[in-house]
């Protein structure tokens, strides 16, 4: 039901705003320091690959692309 009602009001659904939650949460991660790896686990991740196909399939960059562009 509550799906429904997220649906409605914003047009995405509610997996949409739970990936882009976690997107900005990686993207915190990333921009103070943390590695792909430590990241992937914070958010529970079984294997940091699988955080990174989701980060670039979201981003368009990979995460350690991400970083080099955040640090300089």
């Amino acid at each position: 039901m509550v799906k429904n009602v997220i649906k409605k009001t914003t047009g995405d659904a509610a997996s949409s705003h739970i990936r882009q939650f976690v997107i900005q949460l990686a993207k915190n991660g990333l921009a103070a320091g943390e590695t792909v790896s430590q990241v992937s686990d914070r958010l529970g991740f079984e294997y940091p690959q699988h955080f990174s196909r989701m980060f670039k399939k979201q981003e368009g960059v990979t995460p350690s692309e991400y970083c080099q562009r955040v640090r300089g």
